[in-house]
């Protein structure tokens, strides 16, 4: 039998799993507490202690995805150890390419604007940006690259603009364009 402690936790991933989902879907200010409790199927009531407002249900959704990305990140192939497969792999794995990418990238890309004014979200906005320039520096280690904060800089600031042009460019383009243009860069740092 699950302990009050797991319930909570289970009906916290559901509730944040929905606020996923109306925040791609309808914005960030469709995400009121009862909006929210609607999507999720669970009672306002049940939501009062863990997440009280919307200010802190937008911390919290912001809060999900550095923990996505290093998850997807850790279940890549291990077998590769470096090299441009490697590297292609780690930006490959950030790129919103599938339904679950373009649900994170979408509510991050609200969730970041939403951080330029609410204080509160911007030390976890600071920490997704983070683990993205993490990946980033993983793929440039893969590639031989060290050290270089230029380079880092660059490629973090070429692959988040990248992450929002194909979310603005919709599903109904193929992203080819966008894996050709990451292979070229890729090839600036792998020469």
């Amino acid at each position: 039998m699950a302990t009050n402690a797991e319930n909570i936790r289970a009906r916290d991933t559901k509730v944040i799993a929905a606020a996923w989902r109306l925040i791609a879907r309808e914005g960030v200010l469709a995400l009121t507490v009862k909006a929210l409790a609607d999507e999720a199927g669970v009672a306002v009531s049940s939501m009062r202690y863990t997440m009280p407002s919307q200010s802190v249900v937008r911390e919290r959704a912001l809060e999900a995805i550095a923990p996505s990305i290093r998850d997807r990140v850790r279940a890549l192939p291990v077998d590769l150890k470096g090299g441009p497969e490697r590297a292609r792999l780690l930006l490959h794995s950030l790129l919103p390419l599938d339904a679950e990418r373009r649900l994170e990238a979408s509510v991050l890309l609200t969730l970041s604007a939403s951080a330029l004014t609410e204080p509160d979200l911007q030390p976890i906005w600071r920490e997704v940006d983070g683990t993205i320039r993490d990946v980033c520096a993983q793929a440039l280690r893969a590639l031989g690259m060290r050290g270089d904060v230029v380079t880092l800089d660059h490629l973090h600031t070429f692959l988040t603009g990248l992450i929002a042009q194909l979310m603005n460019r919709g599903e109904d383009r193929s992203p080819q364009w966008a894996l050709t243009a990451l292979d070229q860069e890729l090839l600036r740092y792998s020469g």
